[in-house]
C-alpha cells in the first residue's frame, strides 16, 4: 500500500518572497531587538569603572611617539582617567591608554570566549604591555562612501582576552588611538575633500563581554543564507529558494521565553536553528569544520573562485606617509592574529616600502610577519617597491621599482615574486610587460580598468603584449574589486561575469577592507567558511578555495597551455578615467623628473669616477636610499597629484632634501672624476683653466645655452645678455658628452621685428608671427611651407582656457566635454625680447581671471651644420583659477590618422580621430618628452620635460599646462610656475626625422665646470659610443655600477640600452678606457639572462672594447661588463 496519503486537510503554500525578504532584517536588527537574535548574542556584559580602568596620555600636537615613549609617560603619572562617553581629538592626534580589566568571577564558569569591546569611533591598535602589536581596532560605523552606506564591513571592535587572563581575573594591555577615520577626515563626510582639522571622536564602548558563541555563529549563518536567498538571480535558483526557506524556518523556530537563558533552552533552540541552516550550508560544527579542512585541497582542486586575503593600503592619499605607517602595523598585526586563529587563512600584501617601514618601526611585528611568510600564510606579492603609478615614471624608474622591490623580498624572506600587483593604478604603459619579464615576473594582476567610464574592457584573463612583443599573463578579476567582503554575490559575479569563459572560468577574489587598510576581518573569514561549505554541498554554487596568488596564476598558465588558449591585447592598457592626473600638482611632477635626471647623471659620473680614481668610492648605499624616496613619491596617488595637501607638502619636502643631497654627491663625483675642477659660478677663468660643458646623455649638439658668465673679452666664444640679465653662449658638444663654448663666425643670427600690429621672429629655418594676440603663422623657410591651419577647437595658436568640472573625481578627472567649453585667450601685451646675436625672442602676456601667463617665444642662431630649429617657449604663470584647465594649442597643416607620443623605452601611437568610442575615450593622453603629428614628408613635435598631458584632435595639437581642481587639495597648483616646451617642425615622419634626439636635447640640461687644463685628459679616458648607421636608434640610457660589486668584491659596470624607434637595430658598442675580464647580458635584477646568447665582444689594443649589438624594436637590454 502506498505511503502517500489518499486524503488531506492540509493547507500549504510557497513562501511569498517579497514578504519573507522584508522580514529577514527583523531577525538580526530593527525594532524587535529585545526579542530577536540580537538579544541572545551575549551572556554577560560589564562596563563599570571598577571593571574597566583606563588611563590616558595624549601626545602633544601631531607627534607620533613610540610605544616606549608613550608608556614612559603613562608610568610617570601624567595620565588622566578615560571612560565611556569621553571625547578625543582634534584630527590626526595620537593618544595612548593603559588598560586594566578586572574580569568577573562568573565569567570563569563558562568555556565561552571573553572579549573586550572597545569602540573609540576611530582607528586604534592594541599592544601587549611589552609593546608587541596585537591587532587593530576600527571604531565607529562601517565606512560609507560620501555618506552613502555600502557593502564595507570594516568595523572591528573586539579584542579576545586570553583564557589565562580570564582564569586569573585580570588583564592588561596598551591601546594607541589615532584620531582619524579609515578614509581620513574629509569635510562633511565626503571622502575626497580636504580633511576637517577639528574632528573629535567619542568612546562609545569599553565593555567586557562574555559572548554566546553559537548565537554569534547563527548570526553569520543567517547572514549568508539571507544573501543566497535574496540574490537578484534567485528566481530561477533552487539553492536560493532553499536558502530563503531555511531563513524563514529559522525565524519561525527562534523564540525568547522567560528564564530561557537560565534553564539552557535558549542554547538548545539556537543549536536547532543552526542545524536548520546546515541543510543548505552543510554542517558547520567543530568536527565538520576539522573534516572540511582535511578534505579542502582534494575537494576544491578545481575551484572556480580562488580567494586570497588582501589589504590595499594607499601609501599616502587622504592621509600622510606617517599615518600610513600606523595603518600598516594595524592592518598586518590583525592578519597575524587571524592567521593564528583561522588555520586556513592566507594573506597577500604588496609594497616592499611598507615592509621596510614595518621592519624599522615595528620590529617585533616584522618578526611575526617573517615567521608567517616562512609558514606559507603571509605572502609578499608584486615585486615592486610599492604600487607605483605606471604612466608618469621613466622607464628607469620602473626598472628600479622592481630591482629594489625584488631584492628586498629576496633578502628578507627568500621570496621572488612571480606576479606584478597594481590593482588601483591609473592605466598601464606598453613598456610594462617587458620590464616585468626582465624582473623575473610572468604574471600581472589589476582590476582598475573595470572603472572605465566609456568602454567595457573586453577581457578578464588574457596575454598582455607590450610594445616590444614581451607578454605577461594578465588577470583582471571579474569581481571588479580588490576590497571584497566575502559575500555570496561576489562569488556569483566572479563565476558569471568572467569575459573569457570559453577558455577559463577561474578568477581571483581579493577579500579584505582596503584603500585605508584593515584587511580581512573575522566576520569575512567566517562568511567565507560558510560559502565554501555551501559550495561543497551544492553543485549549483561556484566552488571556492583560499590559496596563493602565484598558485592561481601557475594553475591558470598550465590549464591554458602556457597562455596559448588565451586572447591577446597589444599595446597600452589605457584607463578611461583619471586623465587629469597627467597634469595635476605640477610641483610633484617637476620634482620627480628632476630627481630622475639627477640620479641618472650622478650614477653616470660616479661610475666614471670610481673607475678612474682609486680614492673615490661609488655611493651605492646613498643612491639606493635616494632612489627609495623617489620611488616612494611615485605611489599612484602621490605622483598623479590626487592626495591631500599634507601629502603634497611631504613629497615636495622629500624632493627638496633629496635633490640637495644628490647635487652634493654629483659635485663630489665630478671633482673625483676631474681633479681641480668646480662648478662654473661666473668667476673669470685663468690662463691655466677652461670652462668645459658636460652632457650626461652624450648627444652631439650645437646650441645656445645659459652660461654662468659671458662678460669675458675673449673672442673664443660669442655671448649675449638675456632678459633676466644673465648670459647666453653657443656650445658645441661631441658624442662623448664633452663640449665647449664657441664663436659664431659662420652663423646666421635670428631676427625679431614689429611690423604694424604683428610681431615676427625668424631665423634661417623658421618664421614665426604673432598677430592680433594669437599665433597666426609659422613658416618653414627652407620649404616655404606655412604650418598654421585652423583646426578643431582652435583657429590659431596660443593659450586656451577650458571649464573643468569632472563628473566625480576632481583632481583625478577631466571629461571629454571640457573641450567644448573653451575660451580663446589673447595675448594682450606683446613685446620684443632678446635681439641676437645668439637668440631673439617675443614676449607675450595674457591676463585672465585672477591670473597672468607670460610666454617667451625664442629662436636661436643657426650654423652651417644646423639641420633644423625649434621654437623654445619659456612660460611664467601666476595661476589663481579654480576648475579651469590651461592648454597650449597649435593647429598645424598636418593630416594624419595617428599622433605619436613618447613613452617609457619607446613610442606609442594614438588616433587623432574619434570614429569609435574607444578612440573618443582617448581625448587626453599621457606622453613622455614629446607628442608629434606627422604626415609623409613632414611633421611637428611639441617637446616638454615634465608636462605629460597631450590632446591631438584632427590637426590641432594641445599640450596641457595647468589644472586647478579643488579636491582633495583646494589650493592645487595655485601660485607661480616656471616651465618650458619646444615646438620642433621637421622634415619626414617622426621616426625618420631625428626629432626624437632633438627632444632629448631640449629636455636634458648641460653642466658647466671650470677645469684645470691639465685635468682635461681625464674627461676623455672612458667613453661610450654606439657605432653603425643601423645602431643610431639605440639609446644608452643608464650607466651605473653593479648592485653587488662591493658585497662580492668585484668591479662591474651596468649599461642599460633600448631601441627607441621600433625598428630592428644592429651596431657596435665601443667602450674606451677600460679592460674587461668578461661580460654578460643580465636582466633588471642584474642576473644572467639564461635565454640570451653570450655577448660577442673584442678587446682592442688601445684599451677599448667593441660589443656587437642586436635589438628588436623597442627592446631593452642590459649589459654587465666585469672589469
Amino acid at each position: 500500500m502506498s505511503a502517500y496519503p489518499r486524503t488531506t486537510e492540509a493547507v500549504t503554500y510557497p513562501l511569498l518572497p517579497n514578504i519573507t525578504e522584508r522580514r529577514l532584517k527583523l531577525f538580526t536588527e530593527g525594532h524587535y531587538a529585545a526579542q530577536n537574535l540580537s538579544s541572545a548574542l551575549d551572556r554577560m556584559r560589564v562596563d563599570s569603572t571598577d571593571n574597566v580602568r583606563m588611563t590616558l596620555w595624549s601626545a602633544p600636537g601631531l607627534e607620533k611617539p613610540t610605544f616606549e615613549e608613550a608608556t614612559a609617560q603613562l608610568k610617570s603619572g601624567v595620565g588622566k582617567t578615560y571612560k565611556k562617553g569621553d571625547w578625543l581629538g582634534p584630527s590626526w592626534t595620537n593618544h595612548w591608554l593603559a588598560v586594566e580589566l578586572i574580569i568577573p568571577d562568573t565569567y570563569k564558569k563558562y568555556k565561552e570566549p571573553v572579549i573586550f569591546e572597545f569602540d573609540p569611533g576611530c582607528e586604534a591598535m592594541i599592544y601587549t604591555t611589552e609593546g608587541h602589536p596585537l591587532h587593530a581596532i576600527t571604531g565607529g560605523p562601517n565606512s560609507s562612501k560620501d555618506g552613502v552606506p555600502g557593502d564595507q564591513e570594516d568595523r572591528r571592535i573586539e579584542h579576545v582576552v586570553p583564557r589565562a587572563a580570564v582564569v586569573a581575573g585580570r588583564y592588561e594591555c596598551v591601546i594607541e588611538i589615532s584620531v582619524n577615520g579609515m578614509f581620513g577626515l574629509g569635510l562633511n563626510g565626503f571622502r575626497h575633500q580636504q580633511p576637517d582639522m577639528n574632528v573629535f571622536f567619542q568612546l562609545a564602548l569599553a565593555d567586557i563581554v562574555l559572548v554566546r558563541s553559537e548565537a554569534r555563529a547563527l548570526q553569520i549563518d543567517f547572514q549568508i543564507l539571507s544573501q543566497i536567498g535574496t540574490h537578484p538571480d534567485s528566481e530561477g535558483s533552487s539553492l536560493s529558494r532553499r536558502a530563503l526557506r531555511a531563513s524563514n524556518d529559522i525565524m519561525n523556530h527562534f523564540r525568547r521565553v522567560n528564564d530561557d537563558d537560565d534553564d539552557g533552552s535558549l542554547d538548545d533552540r539556537i543549536r536547532q536553528c543552526r542545524e536548520i541552516g546546515w541543510e543548505v550550508l552543510g554542517p558547520l560544527d567543530e568536527q565538520s569544520d576539522q573534516q572540511a579542512d582535511q578534505d579542502d585541497s582534494k575537494a576544491r582542486d578545481d575551484a572556480r573562485i580562488w580567494g586570497i586575503g588582501h589589504c590595499h593600503i594607499d601609501t599616502a592619499w587622504l592621509w600622510t606617509y606617517s599615518q600610513t605607517q600606523q595603518k600598516i602595523a594595524r592592518s598586518w598585526s590583525t592578519q597575524i592574529d587571524l592567521i593564528e586563529r583561522f588555520p586556513s587563512h592566507h594573506f597577500a600584501a604588496s609594497s616592499a616600502q611598507q615592509y621596510y617601514w614595518l621592519e624599522t618601526l615595528y620590529p617585533s611585528l616584522f618578526k611575526s610577519v617573517t615567521e608567517h611568510v616562512e609558514s606559507g600564510h603571509f605572502h609578499p606579492v608584486g615585486g615592486a617597491w610599492l604600487e607605483h603609478d605606471c604612466l608618469l615614471p621613466s622607464g628607469e624608474s620602473l626598472c628600479r621599482q622592481y630591482l629594489y622591490g625584488q631584492r628586498y623580498f629576496m633578502e628578507k624572506f627568500g621570496v621572488r615574486c612571480k606576479e606584478a600587483w597594481c590593482p588601483d593604478t591609473f592605466g598601464y604603459c606598453s613598456a610594462l610587460p617587458q620590464i616585468l619579464r626582465l624582473a623575473g615576473i610572468d604574471y600581472f594582476f589589476t582590476q582598475k580598468l573595470s572603472w572605465n567610464n566609456i568602454n567595457i574592457f573586453p577581457h578578464s584573463t588574457f596575454n598582455w603584449i607590450g610594445l616590444d612583443g614581451s607578454q605577461v599573463l594578465t588577470h583582471m578579476t571579474p569581481v571588479d574589486t580588490y576590497n571584497a567582503a566575502g559575500n555570496y554575490k561576489e562569488l556569483v559575479k566572479g563565476a558569471t561575469k568572467h569575459k573569457n569563459l570559453g577558455v577559463t572560468d577561474e578568477c581571483l577574489l581579493l577579500f579584505g577592507n582596503g584603500d585605508g587598510g584593515g584587511g580581512p576581518t573575522p566576520l569575512m573569514l567566517n562568511k567565507l567558511q560558510r560559502l565554501g561549505s555551501a559550495a561543497t554541498h551544492n553543485p549549483e554554487m561556484p566552488s571556492f578555495k583560499i590559496g596563493k596568488v602565484s598558485d592561481f596564476f601557475d594553475n591558470l598558465c598550465q590549464k591554458t597551455l602556457n597562455g596559448k588558449l588565451l586572447p591577446t591585447w597589444r599595446g597600452e592598457l589605457y584607463f578611461e578615467l583619471h586623465r587629469g592626473t597627467y597634469t595635476s600638482q605640477e610641483g610633484i611632477k617637476k620634482g620627480n623628473r628632476k630627481m630622475e635626471q639627477l640620479l641618472r647623471d650622478l650614477e653616470y659620473y660616479a661610475t666614471l669616477a670610481s673607475l678612474q680614481n682609486d680614492d673615490y668610492t661609488y655611493p651605492r648605499d646613498e643612491l639606493e636610499d635616494i632612489w627609495r624616496d623617489v620611488l616612494l613619491n611615485q605611489f599612484h596617488d602621490v605622483l598623479p597629484g590626487t592626495s591631500i595637501r599634507m601629502v603634497i607638502d611631504d613629497a615636495l619636502a622629500i624632493y627638496e632634501r633629496r635633490s640637495a643631497q644628490t647635487e652634493k654627491l654629483l659635485e663630489q663625483a665630478l671633482c673625483a672624476l676631474i681633479p681641480d675642477s668646480s662648478m662654473a659660478n661666473g668667476s673669470r677663468t685663468t690662463a691655466e683653466e677652461s670652462v668645459v660643458i658636460l652632457d650626461p646623455i652624450r648627444q652631439p649638439r650645437t646650441e645656445v645655452i645659459r652660461i654662468t658668465d659671458g662678460s669675458s673679452d675673449s673672442e673664443a666664444f660669442t655671448t649675449q645678455k638675456d632678459l633676466a640679465d644673465g648670459w647666453l653662449g653657443l656650445v658645441q658638444m661631441n658624442e662623448s658628452g664633452i663640449g665647449q663654448l664657441i664663436s659664431t663666425p659662420d652663423s646666421t643670427s635670428p631676427v625679431v621685428e614689429q611690423l604694424g600690429d604683428s610681431f615676427v621672429l625668424s631665423n634661417a629655418h623658421l618664421k614665426f608671427t604673432i598677430s592680433q594676440g594669437r599665433i597666426t603663422s609659422l613658416i618653414d623657410r627652407i620649404l616655404n611651407r606655412e604650418l598654421i591651419l585652423a583646426g578643431p577647437g582652435a583657429e590659431t595658436g596660443g593659450l586656451m582656457l577650458y571649464e573643468d568640472f569632472p563628473l566625480a573625481y576632481d583632481a583625478w578627472d577631466t571629461e571629454i566635454y571640457h573641450l567644448d567649453c573653451a575660451t580663446t585667450l589673447l595675448f594682450d601685451k606683446v613685446s620684443i625680447g632678446e635681439q641676437g646675436p645668439l637668440r631673439a625672442s617675443i614676449v607675450a602676456e595674457s591676463s585672465f581671471g585672477n591670473s597672468k601667463v607670460t610666454l617667451k617665444f625664442s629662436l636661436d642662431t643657426t650654423t652651417s651644420d644646423s639641420v633644423r630649429s625649434s621654437i623654445r617657449v619659456q612660460v611664467n604663470a601666476d595661476w589663481h583659477e579654480k576648475h579651469k584647465f590651461l592648454k597650449f594649442a597649435l593647429p598645424v597643416d598636418i593630416h594624419a590618422p595617428n599622433a605619436t607620443y613618447g613613452t617609457q623605452y619607446g613610442l606609442v601611437e594614438r588616433p587623432t580621430h574619434r570614429n569609435t568610442t574607444i578612440e573618443q575615450a582617448k581625448f587626453e593622453v599621457c606622453g613622455h618628452m614629446f607628442g608629434d603629428l606627422s604626415e609623409p614628408g613632414y611633421g611637428v613635435t611639441i617637446a616638454s620635460t615634465f608636462k605629460y598631458g597631450y590632446a591631438v584632435e584632427g590637426n590641432t595639437m594641445r599640450l596641457s599646462l595647468l589644472r586647478s581642481a579643488t579636491a582633495p587639495d583646494p589650493e592645487q597648483d595655485q601660485g607661480e610656475h616656471e616651465f618650458s616646451f619646444a615646438i620642433i617642425p621637421h622634415r619626414d615622419r617622426f621616426v625618420e626625422s631625428g626629432a626624437y634626439k632633438d627632444a632629448m636635447r631640449f629636455t636634458n640640461e648641460l653642466y658647466q665646470r671650470k677645469v684645470a687644463n691639465y685635468s682635461l685628459d681625464s674627461l676623455q679616458k672612458i667613453q661610450f659610443h654606439i657605432l653603425g648607421d643601423q645602431g643610431q636608434t639605440v639609446i644608452l640610457d643608464t650607466v651605473k655600477r653593479g648592485e653587488d660589486d662591493s658585497k662580492e668584491g668585484k668591479t662591474s659596470v651596468i649599461l642599460r640600452m633600448f631601441e627607441s624607434q621600433g625598428a630592428k637595430a644592429r651596431g657596435v658598442l665601443r667602450i674606451s678606457g677600460i679592460i674587461a675580464k668578461s661580460m654578460r647580458w643580465v636582466n633588471i635584477l642584474e642576473e644572467t639572462m639564461s635565454d640570451e646568447l653570450e655577448p660577442q665582444w673584442r678587446q682592442g689594443d688601445d684599451e677599448s672594447i667593441q660589443v656587437d649589438l642586436s635589438f628588436r624594436g623597442f627592446e631593452v637590454r642590459t649589459l654587465q661588463v666585469i672589469l
